[in-house]
């Protein structure tokens, strides 16, 4: 019997389709987790070393940063920091950094997080670039999945730097990034956990474990949902599930080649105009804060927009057991291991899977050849066309 590798379809299901290595990208993750888990084991000691003396800079800034995906890892990255360890912390895109680097950049004490698939992305580089000629106490923590790249490079060229290199499949060879940004953003998670490594390293282990079993009924529910004719799509999430919901955004935007019109937002700020966007092809999927506080604010909405509903989907992903509302469209729902910190970086996973397969199985809907959405070349997985000027 041949072996399934997504969702009860096997790799020649996938290949026929052009989409087996988005599809052997996203199966893999659980497996490459344990791979993260262990590297982190190993440098547990260097990890905890250069953040234990650089959060104990006075008046230190810390930015999280990156370009398309890699920046809403970091949208998801500063939000779980905040929570979860009271640091004041942001994302600032180097798309951003890059264009006007005077807006973002400062000469106070900067940690600055770069996430990069790459690692070779012309923003990624510029912004390392600008930040050493802008700020005089500048740390460094690169966060790649790509071995020998520019970014990996920094911990052997410049100072105060540590580079946390990914394990070498996440390096994700398909359009989409997808171990990459469940990798990296693990590993952030966890590195800013430096004092207590064990555990979430412990928890990265226990998540792998638990997602494996469960990676298959994710895709088939994100099968079912792809076969509904929807041609707009909004994600929706409160604190770190924003950053998540953006992420799925540009999932199921890219791998459809631009065929299904995709938003995000906050579950308070989706009534601040972006709402008019509802029609009857519309769904709107709601990532269940793992926060009892944020999920009332999650299930709000969903109750309004399902009273409200016509034509459109109300779908909702969440923790089992989190949500009594039970007249959705849908309800996508996962168990979480025991977890000995903070839950919410397993939700974010667990949800993040949800998006990726969805993503995919959207792009095969609509007969998109998802490996390369876009073959005549207007969108590139590692961008082109960027010149980053002297500054």
């Amino acid at each position: 019997m041949m072996k399934t590798l997504l969702g009860g379809k096997d790799a020649a299901y996938f290949e026929q389709r052009t989409a087996l290595l988005t599809a052997t990208e996203i199966a893999q993750q659980p497996e490459l987790w344990n791979e993260l888990a262990d590297m982190l084991q190993e440098r547990a000691g260097e990890i905890s070393s250069f953040l234990g003396q650089v959060l104990a800079v006075p008046g230190l800034r810390i930015v999280f940063t990156g370009a398309g995906s890699s920046a809403f890892i970091g949208e998801m990255a500063a939000a779980l920091v905040g929570r979860e360890k009271g640091l004041r912390a942001e994302c600032v895109h180097t798309t951003d950094i890059v264009s006007s680097p005077e807006s973002c950049l400062f000469d106070v004490p900067t940690l600055l997080v770069s996430f990069a698939r790459s690692g070779d992305s012309p923003e990624s580089v510029g912004t390392i670039e600008y930040a050493r000629k802008k700020i005089h106490n500048l740390y460094n923590l690169v966060i790649t999945c790509g071995k020998g790249s520019h970014l990996d490079r920094c911990a052997t060229t410049l100072p105060d730097t540590l580079s946390l290199l990914m394990p070498a499949r996440s390096c994700d060879q398909g359009f989409a990034m997808t171990s990459s940004v469940s990798c990296m953003l693990l590993a952030a998670w966890a590195a800013f956990h430096y004092q207590e490594l064990d555990k979430a390293v412990g928890d990265i282990r226990a998540l792998s474990a638990k997602m494996a079993l469960q990676l298959d009924s994710i895709a088939l529910a994100a099968e079912e949902l792809a076969k509904a004719g929807y041609d707009r799509l909004i994600f929706l999430g409160s604190g770190a599930m924003k950053g998540l919901a953006h992420e799925g955004a540009i999932k199921s935007l890219e791998l459809s080649h631009g065929q299904v019109n995709t938003n995000y937002d906050s579950a308070t700020g989706f009534r601040h105009g972006p709402k008019t966007v509802l029609c009857d092809s519309a769904v709107t999927v709601h990532f269940l804060s793992s926060d009892p506080f944020s999920r009332r604010y999650d299930e709000d909405l969903c109750r309004e927009l399902i009273a409200e509903r016509k034509g459109n989907k109300v779908v909702l992903v969440g923790e089992k057991g989190t949500s009594g509302i039970e007249s959705a469209d849908m309800k996508v729902c996962y168990e979480l291991p025991q977890m000995a910190l903070p839950k919410e970086a397993g939700a974010l996973v667990a949800s993040l899977l949800f998006a990726q397969c969805l993503g995919l199985q959207k792009s095969l809907a609509l007969g998109i050849t998802t490996d390369n959405p876009c073959p005549q070349g207007d969108v590139n997985r590692v961008v082109k066309g960027v010149t980053v000027y002297d500054l």
